[in-house]
C-alpha cells in the first residue's frame, strides 16, 4: 500500500474531528494514530506498517478484518432496500430473519428482539423496558436498577449511571437517579476481603446483592444488570455460579436480571453467550459489538415470554412509546445474519474456547515479572493486571501511567493493545488470529512490560 500524505490526515484531524474517550490536550502533541485497512486479525496504519489488532477494534472485530462475505451483504441489502423503519405496522424481511435467528441461538424463552444501533441504546432500552414492566403490574415504585461498582454499561445519561468507574462518571454529574451499586465479583480485590474464598465469600454467593435488595427495599428495585465477565472494568471473571447465585437472588426478591452480553455476547468467551457459562436464562439480555462484528452498526434487546406477555399488552391502543430511527436497519440486520453464519460455518466459536486457553497459558508466564500482579480472562477476553508492589497489590499513581506506556511501546513493536483503567492491559483479539499471530502479540507485550519498567 502506497504511504498517505500523513500530515495532511493528522492536520486535518486535529481541525475537525473530535475523538471519543481521547485527551486532546495529548493528541494536539502526539497526532492521531490513522488506520487504513485491516485483513484477519490486522490492520494497515496510514505509514504502510501492518500491526495485530490485539483488541479486535473495540471488542467487536469478531471475524476479522476484510470479510468480502459481510461487505457483499451490505451491497446487496442496500442495492434493495437501504432503509425501512420498524414502527408502527412496518417490518421487512431481513429484521424478521434476524429476530428469529436470535431465538434460536439465545437461551431458552428470549424470543423477541427489539433493535437499536448500539450497546448503550440497548441497556437504556432495557432499563426502560424494565420500567414499563413494573408499571404495567402496577408496582410503579419499582425503578432502581442495581449494577456492579466496576460495571460499564454505555455512555448516555442512564447508562453512565449505571456505569460506576469514576472517570466516565466524574464530568458529567449529577446523573440520572434511581441507580445503585453492588461489589463486584472481583477475587483479587474483593469488597468482602483478599485474598477471597470465592467458597465462603459474600460477594460470590450472591448475598452481598441481597443486602443491597434488602437495604433499598425490593419493592423498589426494578432489576439488577451484570456483565457474564466484567469487560472495561478489569475482564473480571466471576467464579462458576456467580450468575447462578445472582439468578437466583433476583427470583427470591422478584427483580429482573438483565444481562449485558454487548462484549460478551456471540462468542467472545468461548459460548455463543456468556450466560452459558452458568447456564442461567435472564429476563433480558443486551447485545452489540459481535452480532456484526463491527462491520455495521447493531444492537438489541432480547426480551423473555415472561416480560413480553406483559409489554405486548400496553393497555387501550396505547402504543409501546420507544424506539430509534435505525431500529432494525436493514443493511445492519443483513451483516449480522451474514455474520453468524461466518461465525458457524467456519466453527469460529469452538476455536475462541480453544485459543482462549493458549491464550491464558501464556499469560501465566507474565507472573514472573515484577509488575504483573494478575492474568485472567475467559476465551478471548483477557487481562494482565499491572501493580505496583505484588505483596501489597497496590496501583500504581494514575500519574505514572503505567498501561498506558506498556499500550505505547507495544504500538511501536506492532500491536495494538488497549489499556483499561487501573492499569490493566487488555486481551480481545479477532476469532481468526492464529497461533502465531497470538505468540507473538504475547511477545510484544511482555517485552513492552519490560521495556517500560525503568520509567516508572
Amino acid at each position: 500500500m502506497a504511504t498517505v500524505d500523513r500530515a495532511t490526515l493528522q492536520a486535518t484531524d486535529r481541525a475537525h474531528l473530535i475523538h471519543p474517550l481521547t485527551a486532546h490536550q495529548t493528541l494536539e502533541e502526539a497526532g492521531p494514530v490513522i488506520v487504513m485497512s485491516g485483513e484477519g486479525a490486522e490492520v494497515t496504519l496510514e505509514d504502510g506498517r501492518r500491526v495485530i489488532d490485539g483488541s479486535a477494534g473495540l471488542w467487536c472485530v469478531n471475524v476479522g478484518h476484510g470479510r468480502e462475505e459481510l461487505a457483499r451483504a451490505a451491497y446487496e441489502q442496500a442495492s434493495t432496500l437501504a432503509f425501512s423503519p420498524t414502527f408502527r405496522a412496518f417490518s421487512h424481511p431481513r429484521a424478521i430473519e434476524l429476530a428469529a435467528r436470535l431465538s434460536e441461538l439465545a437461551p431458552g424463552g428470549l424470543n423477541h428482539a427489539f433493535f437499536v444501533s448500539g450497546g448503550s441504546e440497548a441497556n437504556e432500552s432495557a432499563f426502560k423496558f424494565a420500567r414499563l414492566y413494573w408499571r404495567l403490574q402496577g408496582e410503579e415504585d419499582r425503578r432502581v436498577v442495581l449494577s456492579h461498582d466496576r460495571g460499564y454499561h454505555g455512555l448516555a445519561i442512564a447508562t453512565t449511571t449505571a456505569t460506576r468507574l469514576a472517570n466516565f462518571r466524574s464530568d458529567f454529574e449529577p446523573l440520572a437517579p434511581d441507580f445503585a451499586s453492588i461489589p463486584a465479583p472481583y477475587p483479587y480485590r474483593c469488597a468482602a476481603g483478599t485474598p477471597c474464598d470465592p467458597g465462603s465469600c459474600d460477594v460470590m454467593s450472591g448475598a452481598a446483592l441481597a443486602r443491597m435488595i434488602e437495604s433499598v427495599g425490593a419493592e423498589k428495585i426494578a432489576a439488577v444488570i451484570i456483565e457474564p465477565v466484567i469487560g472495561t472494568g478489569g475482564v473480571i471473571v466471576p467464579p462458576d455460579g456467580y450468575l447462578r447465585a445472582v439468578r437466583e437472588t433476583c427470583d427470591r426478591y422478584g427483580v429482573l436480571m438483565i444481562a449485558d452480553e454487548v462484549i460478551t455476547g456471540f462468542g467472545r468467551t468461548g459460548h455463543w453467550f456468556g450466560v452459558n457459562h452458568d447456564q442461567v436464562v435472564p429476563d433480558m439480555l443486551t447485545f452489540a459489538k459481535g452480532v456484526t462484528s463491527g462491520y455495521a452498526q447493531l444492537g438489541g434487546v432480547l426480551v423473555h415470554d415472561r416480560l413480553w406477555e406483559v409489554l405486548r399488552a400496553v393497555p387501550g391502543d396505547r402504543p409501546l412509546m420507544h424506539g430509534f430511527t435505525y431500529s432494525g436497519h436493514p443493511v445492519a440486520c443483513a451483516v449480522a445474519l451474514a455474520n453468524l453464519e461466518v461465525l458457524e460455518r467456519e466453527h469460529l466459536i469452538p476455536k475462541v474456547a480453544e485459543q482462549g486457553r493458549r491464550l491464558l497459558d501464556r499469560l501465566q508466564e507474565f507472573l514472573d515479572l515484577p509488575d504483573v500482579g494478575e492474568v485472567r480472562g475467559r476465551g478471548l477476553m483477557a487481562a494482565i493486571e499491572l501493580v505496583a508492589d505484588k505483596q501489597t497489590r497496590e496501583r500504581f499513581p494514575a500519574s505514572a501511567k503505567r498501561a498506558a506506556r506498556v499500550g505505547d511501546a507495544a504500538l511501536e513493536r506492532g500491536v495494538i493493545m488497549r489499556p483499561l483503567p487501573d492499569d490493566i492491559l487488555l486481551f480481545s483479539p479477532p476469532f481468526v488470529i492464529s497461533d502465531k499471530e497470538l505468540d507473538h502479540m504475547v511477545d510484544v507485550i511482555a517485552d513492552s512490560i519490560v521495556a517500560t519498567a525503568d520509567a516508572t
